[in-house]
């Protein structure tokens, strides 16, 4: 038992260290910014969810709504869980505990009690709000609520259990294709397109159920027959909704607890029989030596930087996603989000703020793109002390990194805007007065990162040299971004909206002019003093 506490603290200790030289400070004001976003997040599921309620209450689906919401719920457990747990289990390296005298099953068990506990945690945000607001629409006695409880705990077993399986051919699969970075982007380019689609078409289904006064327009009698016979076909969130509404409880919470018992079974020869010779082949392959001859070519200066540059992003497909997918697919993001807002906000307010939304889009997107731009400097890592004694100055390597950006982020932009105006969402005088405007934005913002790498980086690192998570300069360059988002592109809702759409670009303009050519003079000022006295 002592070795399963000391591991499990392991693990919490290592996933927190990223965050041990924060001050008290940071870590008030990161917590207190979490707390706000999951409660704006649970506010809006609350609100949504709480009409789409009072429709199933009046065509007699309560019992389907608990049922559709579980499996929606389990569905979204399972891609968390298959997605966390593939990293923590197979790619987290785990040299540390490798060295305690401790078996393979052990290090298995502290790692998925700290998923889990992670998983439920999840579940519980999204979960306990919606039940609670169950039981008070439906006035359910007192046994309905004692036994959340032991349900919330419940309700993640399942889909945990279930990923902890496909975790086994998700990591084998993630190993294929770790050095395929095309095929990896064109399944993140149809996933992502897939994901937006069927989020288009539910989010418009949810406002058509928000704006009906008459259940008969969404509702027919056969489409509620047919509601119901498919939630039957749903047999853990029907065998959940039995247990937490005490409808034949005992052989509900039999059944489950018995599979549940099977896959813990199956799990528990894996971990015995297999976890560590996994762990450690993977950890091995980390420290095989490759050979490769490259021919040495004469280049210029700036050519040999940004070849430089282009190979530190790209030998790694996790730096590779960070700077190129986002980027490339915001025309898409931006497409479906003009395409809700042309169907939805448009007909409810006017034509005259789709310009407005689609600047609060562009810059939102765009500067989680660019955030990638904060790690400049941290990326690096080990190898930083060689852009010190390369031959080069500093402003001319931070310039390189600066373009290699810009050559990315503004024909995106370009590219979104243009795509807009041909599928007639706007005029093409529109798209490029945008365009240049959010361009002088976005441009601003890659200058902020880059800046805030150099006056704090933050090396710490993992698997092999590679930034792997987010660092507090990420999340500072994300942060900023959006606030501008939002500044700006309310501003100019609101004011094509009130006063005239040509009203909004002087707004645009008169911000996006003086923010790029501030951040652009703050980022070179005196940058060979501030960059030489950079140490690792």
């Amino acid at each position: 038992m002592s070795q399963f506490l000391t591991l499990l603290k392991l693990e919490f200790y290592t996933s927190g260290q990223r965050n041990k030289d924060a001050s008290l400070f940071s870590r008030i004001r990161k917590w207190l910014l979490i707390i706000i976003g999951l409660g704006a997040v649970v506010a809006l599921i609350i609100y949504a969810l709480n009409q789409i309620l009072s429709v199933c209450l009046e065509a007699n689906l309560s019992h389907e709504f608990i049922v559709y919401y579980v499996f929606i719920i389990s569905i979204v457990q399972l891609l968390f869980g298959i997605s966390i747990t593939t990293k923590t289990l197979y790619f987290k390296t785990d040299f540390n505990m490798l060295k305690l005298p401790v078996s393979g099953k052990m290090i298995f068990l502290a790692k998925i009690v700290y998923l889990f506990l992670y998983e439920l945690v999840f579940t519980t945000i999204l979960a306990l709000p919606v039940f609670i607001l169950y039981g008070v629409r439906t006035m359910q006695g007192i046994g309905f609520y004692l036994m959340l409880l032991p349900n919330m705990i419940f309700l993640p077993c399942i889909p945990f259990l279930f990923a902890l399986l496909f975790s086994v051919p998700a990591m084998y699969m993630a190993g294929y294709l770790k050095n395929k970075f095309i095929v990896m982007f064109v399944l993140y380019i149809v996933s992502l397109a897939l994901g937006f689609t069927i989020y288009v078409y539910g989010l418009k289904f949810i406002l058509q159920i928000l704006d009906s006064s008459d259940i008969t327009n969404i509702f027919s009698d056969n489409t509620i027959f047919n509601i119901k016979q498919f939630a039957n076909n749903l047999v853990f969130a029907v065998l959940f909704k039995n247990s937490l509404l005490l409808y034949d409880f005992i052989p509900s919470m039999l059944v489950n607890i018995g599979f549940i018992c099977v896959l813990l079974l199956v799990i528990f020869i894996f971990a015995d029989k297999i976890y560590l010779k996994i762990i450690l082949s993977n950890n091995e392959k980390g420290l095989k030596a490759f050979k490769n001859n490259y021919k040495i070519k004469s280049r210029s200066t700036t050519s040999a930087l940004f070849f430089r540059e282009f190979t530190n992003i790209f030998r790694s497909p996790n730096y590779s996603f960070q700077y190129l997918t986002v980027v490339a697919t915001t025309p898409l993001m931006v497409y479906f989000s003009s395409e809700i807002a042309s169907s939805i906000g448009v007909a409810q307010i006017g034509a005259g703020v789709l310009p407005g939304i689609i600047v609060l889009v562009l810059i939102m997107f765009l500067s989680m793109g660019t955030s990638f731009a904060a790690t400049s400097v941290t990326r690096e890592g080990e190898n930083f002390f060689h852009t010190k004694l390369i031959p080069v100055k500093y402003s001319k390597q931070i310039l390189i990194k600066f373009l290699m950006y810009l050559i990315v982020s503004v024909p995106a932009i370009f590219i979104s805007t243009f795509i807009l105006a041909f599928a007639n969402f706007i005029d093409y005088i529109s798209a490029l007065l945008i365009a240049l405007s959010v361009s002088m934005i976005i441009v601003g913002n890659i200058c902020s990162s880059i800046s805030i790498d150099i006056k704090r980086p933050q090396f710490y690192f993992l698997d092999g040299g590679e930034v792997t998570a987010t660092n507090r300069n990420i999340n500072s360059s994300i942060g900023i971004g959006f606030i501008i988002a939002m500044v700006i592109g309310i501003a100019c809702i609101a004011i094509s909206f009130f006063v005239s759409v040509p009203s909004m670009y002087l707004v645009l303009y008169g911000f996006g002019v003086p923010y790029m050519a501030i951040e652009i003079f703050t980022l070179f000022y005196k940058l060979e003093k501030r960059y030489r006295s950079i140490e690792l």
